[in-house]
């Protein structure tokens, strides 16, 4: 073997073991600085809700993800969670009722957008999709918890969170199956 080749073999070794080294160490000071970084409490009924700014899903352009002076749904869902998957029609089932009824709602996300295309194709979902940075997210659920939601009233101020189907998720569907009776304004959220 030619003794220029052995050596630019011997140096493209070295060059992707000291990036392999560098990528190594990376991973570990993010694992070390989340580990020491306290937990955030989780927003609680009756707290005003987190203003993070996001971005619609394929927009390069940052704005408030809550909408001002209307009462909002925020949806935390993930391609990685099967219980979101099952959730999926379900959701998707509320938009026009809520739209109807004065009600945003907004899916939070962190994940890259090809991967929630992925996961939202086929469903009319995918233009209520905001994505948020990682720091933006957790002040709204900081226990990364999917799938759950939370609901803010006009004014700002946090109505109900938890799991999507237990007592006021329903109450919000219900609510929204009765929109055609209501007029005038945003359906109230059940606290």
């Amino acid at each position: 073997m030619d003794r220029q080749l052995l050596l630019l073999i011997l140096a493209l070794l070295a060059f992707g073991l000291a990036f392999n080294l560098h990528l190594s160490l990376a991973v570990l000071r993010r694992l070390r600085k989340e580990r020491d970084t306290p937990a955030l409490p989780a927003p609680a009924p009756g707290d005003a809700a987190p203003q993070p700014q996001a971005r619609r899903l394929g927009s390069r352009r940052n704005e408030a993800l809550l909408p001002s002076g209307q009462a909002c749904a925020l949806v935390f869902l993930t391609s990685k969670c099967d219980k979101c998957r099952a959730r999926l029609p379900e959701v998707a089932a509320l938009l026009a009722p809520a739209a109807e009824a004065g009600l945003a709602v907004r899916i939070a996300s962190l994940e890259p957008a090809f991967r929630l295309r992925c996961f939202l194709a086929g469903t009319p979902l995918l233009d209520a999709v905001w994505q948020l940075r990682s720091d933006a997210y957790k002040t709204l659920n900081p226990r990364l918890a999917a799938p759950a939601y939370m609901f803010v009233n006009h004014e700002g101020i946090i109505e109900a969170a938890g799991l999507i189907g237990d007592e006021n998720w329903l109450g919000l569907a219900a609510q929204l199956a009765g929109a055609d009776a209501h007029t005038g304004g945003p359906v109230p959220v059940a606290a």
